[in-house]
């Protein structure tokens, strides 16, 4: 009896923390779901203001989602860089179309009106070339967006547990071989498509690249106003930022050269 009491107990206190994380689970689905209903309200009435020229506004909206509501999405930085661009804020209208682009590599429309604010910049940087593996890899990276890779590595890792057992279950030796081939296969290629996953997150999560959003920037030699003054940069280049050392970014450009810059002229992607 006292074996058996114990035993209700233990599922009693079971279904408790189930029915405890069920309800927290519930609670935040419908808060997040009030949340993205807000937010598309918000997102159709900044796409009605910038369909009626009111350009300000919809880039008021669109901020106040990216912001406040902490969401993102490439048609939210694609529909913002239009805005700064009809607005003639050809740094914000990049920094915008660079953000969509991290979020959609292939999106047709947003390469081609970064390539448009592109050419409406002071500073015509050449890019300096690449070793053919890091261009190779670079490439294959953004041919799909993360959570793409991340499926993807998801679906091989599927396909090696059934090679698995395929390989077990069958007693046929030509059944056991696609087995053992097919799932070290699949699982080489997983390996493969997870680290495109991890480098495709760290390209998108981590903010290593930023774009000027000065006027004109002095790239100075060392971390301070005294620096050895190296060139000058307009806004809307973009540039990668290698360190930080208090009010300064050690930043690279494309054609290799670097200097510090103060990080109150640069907004990262």
């Amino acid at each position: 009896m006292k074996l058996n009491n114990s035993k209700s107990i233990f599922y009693f206190k079971v279904d408790f923390l189930f029915f405890g994380k069920l309800i927290a689970i519930l609670f935040f689905l419908f808060f997040s779901i009030g949340k993205m209903e807000a937010s598309n309200i918000t997102f159709d009435s900044a796409n009605e203001a910038y369909g009626k020229g009111d350009f300000g506004k919809a880039i008021k909206l669109y901020e106040s989602i990216a912001s406040k509501d902490n969401l993102e999405s490439a048609e939210l930085y694609y529909n913002l860089g239009n805005a700064y661009y009809k607005l003639n804020n050809i740094s914000l209208a990049i920094l915008n179309y660079e953000r969509a682009k991290k979020l959609n590599p292939n999106d047709d429309d947003v390469n081609y009106n970064l390539k448009l604010a592109n050419q409406k910049i002071e500073d015509k940087i050449e890019v300096a070339p690449q070793l053919f593996l890091n261009e190779w890899k670079n490439g294959i990276v953004d041919l799909m967006n993360e959570k793409a890779w991340s499926l993807l590595c998801v679906f091989m890792v599927v396909l090696v547990f059934l090679f698995f057992c395929l390989y077990l279950s069958s007693n046929n030796n030509n059944i056991k071989k696609l087995g053992f081939f097919g799932g070290l296969l699949f699982f080489t290629l997983a390996i493969f498509v997870y680290f495109m996953a991890e480098n495709k997150y760290n390209l998108t999560k981590f903010k290593h690249d930023a774009i000027i959003t000065s006027a004109a920037v002095t790239v100075t030699g060392s971390p301070n106003e005294n620096g050895t003054k190296l060139f000058v940069l307009h806004e809307g280049t973009k540039l990668s930022i290698i360190q930080e050392e208090e009010e300064w970014f050690e930043v690279k450009i494309a054609n290799g050269n670097v200097g510090w810059v103060k990080s109150n002229t640069i907004t990262a992607i």
